[in-house]
């Protein structure tokens, strides 16, 4: 491929004056030979004129030499005059020898003067050796037919012509200074629209889609730089696409990441504490039984353990996937709430959770919400070594601590899945608790807030699903003994 050599500016102006070139040089050669024609034409009907005024002279009793001499001091050129007999015989010429010329019976001139009264010729003549413009007319010479003809050089016609000529070329000149001046400054305009409109690619290519672009020679360069800033918001939205799509993969990397770390976190206690007691039953064939007994037992612990995290693990994407309806009816919440509470406080031995609510009776799925109590109640002991507060009232229910609290950045991210505020604590969780708990209240359509301060603790709260209502404990207590009589 040939490298560019110019700018299309250079290009414009090269083709512009190469065209303007041409078409004068084509014109000038059209002009050249149409104004030849008319020269060569005008001295014909001018000869025609002469020669009624040369017959007229010699009708007069002038001689055809003294007639020869007036007319060429009238016209201001050498005039040949020729008298030719009716045979072609030459009888008078005033700048030849009549005994030397030939017979001009076939000179065309002669030939067309005999045919139609007038005749003309444009040829070299032999005798004077030059090129000339002849006319003749028949005429009575001595009572008897003659040709009388004038001629004149066609050295003195072009002289003439070319005086035209380069008046006509001087015009012409003037012409093409003219235009190459305009071709110049055509341009300089292009050539600054398109430094303008380079800038504004390369203004493009760097991301900088705010660049503006004014386009002010033509309506082609306006709807060029129309296009393009078209073209500059489709890049900047496919731009900020890309960045947020890269950005989603930064992040399902790193979720990626997290689960991987995660899983491998939470799994190598219980993996390890197998491994170890397993191995230790293998090694000590005397040990006592109720060690024997005791180490099965932790090995059975840790076995559920990982029953339980696998579990969890699938709730999660069985609830991500909606492959979970939840099986709603009407249930006091209070029980739940008492029963979570003396389970956990079984788990954390020397723990007290505190329970603080009325009868609460809500229209929900009743594993699901016990599931969230479990969560909350769980997470509040784990991270804190106080006594945990359950409160129910007015349709909401918070679970509040005295622990280390949960730092600002990370309150709007514990919800997510398998995010964990200290990644490096071995008796964290995968960090799916509170992400269970979400999952949960979305599909009953309820919310979780999380109000925490470092140092201080943490409080959790739930909306219960909208048609809870509060009933008098009596109520629920006189209805909990009437079905007792109706059992027994």
């Amino acid at each position: 491929m040939l490298k560019p050599r110019f700018k299309i500016s250079q290009i414009f102006v090269i083709n512009f004056t190469l065209l303007l070139l041409g078409a004068l040089a084509i014109i000038s050669f059209v002009v050249y030979y149409s104004l030849k024609e008319i020269e060569i034409k005008q001295y014909t009907t001018q000869l025609k004129s002469e020669l009624a005024y040369v017959r007229a002279r010699l009708d007069e009793g002038k001689s055809l030499a003294e007639v020869g001499r007036e007319m060429s001091e009238i016209v201001g050129r050498p005039l040949r005059v020729t008298l030719i007999a009716k045979d072609g015989t030459p009888l008078f010429d005033n700048e030849a020898d009549v005994r030397t010329m030939e017979n001009h019976a076939n000179r065309p001139e002669v030939m067309e003067a005999w045919r139609k009264g007038f005749g003309t010729s444009v040829r070299y003549s032999r005798t004077v050796k030059n090129d000339r413009i002849y006319a003749a007319i028949p005429m009575q010479w001595n009572h008897r037919p003659a040709i009388l003809r004038l001629s004149v050089s066609l050295e003195n016609v072009m002289a003439d012509f070319q005086m035209l000529w380069w008046r006509l070329a001087v015009v012409f000149a003037f012409i093409v200074a003219i235009g190459i001046v305009i071709s110049l400054v055509m341009q300089k305009e292009i050539g600054g629209e398109l430094e303008k409109l380079k800038g504004y690619l390369e203004a493009i290519t760097k991301k900088k889609y705010d660049a503006s672009y004014i386009a002010g020679f033509s309506d082609e360069f306006a709807s060029i730089a129309s296009l393009l800033k078209k073209l500059a918001k489709r890049l900047e939205k496919n731009e900020k696409r890309k960045r947020k799509y890269t950005a989603k993969l930064k992040l399902i990397n790193k979720q990626r990441s997290d689960v991987i770390s995660a899983i491998s976190h939470e799994f190598k206690n219980p993996v390890a504490a197998i491994t170890g007691y397993t191995q230790t039953l293998l090694d000590d064939d005397g040990l006592p039984v109720s060690l024997r007994r005791k180490f099965l037992e932790r090995i059975e612990q840790n076995t559920n353990r990982i029953t339980d995290m696998i579990d969890r693990l699938s709730f999660v994407t069985r609830l991500e996937s909606s492959e979970i309806a939840p099986q709603k009816s009407d249930f006091d919440l209070l029980p739940v709430l008492e029963q979570t509470a003396a389970s956990l406080e079984q788990k954390y031995a020397g723990r007290k959770v505190v329970v603080e609510a009325e009868p609460c009776l809500i229209h929900a799925d009743r594993t699901m919400m016990e599931m969230v109590v479990v969560n909350l109640v769980d997470n509040a002991l784990k991270y804190s070594d106080e006594d945990v507060m359950v409160t129910l009232k007015d349709g909401k229910l918070c679970v509040s601590d005295q622990g280390r609290g949960i730092p600002a950045d990370d309150l709007e991210k514990v919800t997510k899945k398998y995010y964990r505020v200290d990644k490096n604590a071995w008796d964290n969780s995968m960090g799916l608790g509170l992400a269970i708990v979400k999952y949960i209240l979305k599909l009953h359509h309820s919310e979780i807030t999380i109000d925490s301060t470092l140092g201080e603790g943490t409080t959790i709260c739930i909306t219960l699903p909208a048609i809870c209502q509060i009933y008098q404990y009596s109520k629920i207590s006189e209805s909990s003994k009437k079905m007792k009589q109706t059992s027994n």
